[in-house]
């Protein structure tokens, strides 16, 4: 953990939220995607939401820690833990399809979907046992392929 940085993050937010008089607390922690902070409490200004004006805070945020600690952080805002909700469930849906491939030893393609959410499968199933991922497609049709992977050790099923 980067104390520093969430030193940092907690202090421009909590100045941000100073100004906007809302009066909401801080929650950090690192995560896959790194830092992690969650907006809580009785937000009057930030609604819950809006995914846009959450990544818009992340940018900021990551910016601000970039120009001071001269290095890039990665950020991921949340505002009442709607996105840690949203991750939980497409990692589990992504181990789904994964035990689904591997069982089947067929290729799952998943709905087009955006980066950020892509990337959380991706990285979700990077040591999934049997399976490898990658995208297809282009702009807002890229979506995730989940392939089963054989190998001697996993067998000719893809299980062990």
């Amino acid at each position: 953990m980067d104390r520093k940085a969430v030193e940092l993050a907690r202090a421009f937010l909590q100045g941000l939220l100073d100004r906007l008089s809302e009066p909401a607390r801080i929650e950090t922690s690192w995560e896959k995607e790194g830092l992690y902070v969650n907006l809580v409490g009785e937000l009057h200004t930030i609604p819950e939401d809006d995914p846009e004006l959450r990544k818009d805070l992340g940018r900021v945020l990551r910016l601000h820690l970039k120009a001071r600690l001269k290095r890039d952080v990665p950020v991921v805002v949340d505002v009442g833990g709607r996105w840690a909700a949203h991750r939980r469930k497409l990692v589990e849906l992504a181990y789904r399809l994964a035990e689904h491939a591997v069982r089947e030893r067929r290729k799952v393609r998943l709905e087009p979907m955006p980066p950020e959410d892509r990337r959380i499968v991706h990285s979700a199933l990077t040591d999934f046992p049997g399976v490898k991922t990658y995208s297809v497609g282009r702009g807002a049709g890229r979506r995730v392929v989940i392939e089963p992977v054989i190998t001697e050790e996993y067998g000719s099923q893809g299980t062990r």
